[in-house]
């Protein structure tokens, strides 16, 4: 979980400071410097520094991941309301409420007409069990509150993937598969969701929350066989919800692959940026040197 940051296999002193309750101190001062520029320099590094969200300050091995109120808050925010953007597209597909297939690529053309709403109803239901599966996973694996501050971070990798979905989804303003047949109601068709196909948000989003998940999982079980076990389910539930957004003909092959490859990205990329609260850090200053444990509370 711990990262050492020097390449040095010294054992620390066993007076070394195990916890850091303040912010990282700054860099040595040379002994010349004034005791005030000291001072001034503590105070704005003080000032500088993060404000830490850790829900328990029990098992600094539990949470995986470092919040701070400054950089997830935000986020989380964010995300919402890109989440929220597509529900303000009001005008229908520019070919509704019937598409010609002929302008499609052969791949795509051949899922055009799709329509079931009971595979959609499958697809929202398969979405719905991966974030709970997720939640409950972290839950069960650290108890609620640092499995909340872990699922937090799932979730912003969730809401990421909506977020880039949504962007796109409404610059691309492609017509959905059920725009290319008659068998989807003239309501659906004239209306404005029917523009949204390019990319799935439901692949995306699951994507992201399956592969954020087994990234959370590794680095809490780094030598344990439980993040691949959790790539396998999750992978697989992940490639259902995008195949049964095909066969209700919410969206076309070329548009789940788009949202699978963002999703997997996204899950990668936004746990990794989250520190963890545990990191071994060097010493070295009054004959000392070696290794320390540093834990953020």
């Amino acid at each position: 979980m711990a990262r050492a940051e020097t390449p040095t296999t010294r054992e620390a002193p066993k007076d070394a400071p195990t916890v850091a309750n303040n912010p990282p101190p700054i860099a040595p001062p040379s002994p010349d410097a004034p005791p005030q520029k000291v001072e001034e320099a503590k105070t704005t590094a003080k000032a500088a520094a993060l404000t830490p969200i850790v829900p328990s300050p029990k098992n600094p091995l539990h949470p995986a991941f470092q919040l701070y109120a400054e950089i997830d808050l935000p986020i989380l925010g964010i995300g919402v309301v890109f989440a929220e953007s597509r529900l303000t597209r009001s005008q229908p597909a520019f070919c509704a409420p019937l598409c010609n297939p002929a302008g499609l690529n052969s791949l795509d053309r051949t899922t055009a007409g799709y329509w079931s709403p009971g595979w959609q109803t499958a697809s929202d239901y398969g979405l719905y069990a991966i974030g709970a599966g997720a939640a409950t996973l972290l839950f069960l694996d650290e108890g609620f509150l640092p499995g909340l501050n872990d699922a937090a971070v799932v979730a912003e990798a969730g809401l990421a993937a909506t977020a880039a979905a949504t962007i796109m989804t409404l610059a691309a303003g492609r017509p959905r598969p059920f725009l290319y047949g008659e068998k989807a109601p003239l309501s659906d068709r004239n209306g404005p969701d029917a523009g949204l196909s390019f990319l799935s948000s439901h692949a995306a989003i699951s994507f992201a929350i399956a592969t954020s998940t087994v990234v959370t999982m590794r680095r809490l079980h780094p030598h344990s066989k439980a993040p691949w076990i959790v790539m396998a389910v999750g992978g697989a539930m992940a490639s259902f919800v995008g195949a049964a957004r095909v066969l209700g003909g919410m969206h076309f092959i070329t548009d789940v692959v788009g949202g699978a490859v963002v999703g997997t990205s996204l899950g990668v990329l936004v746990p990794s940026l989250h520190a963890s609260p545990v990191a071994i850090v060097p010493i070295a200053g009054d004959g000392q040197r070696g290794l320390a444990l540093s834990a953020r509370f």
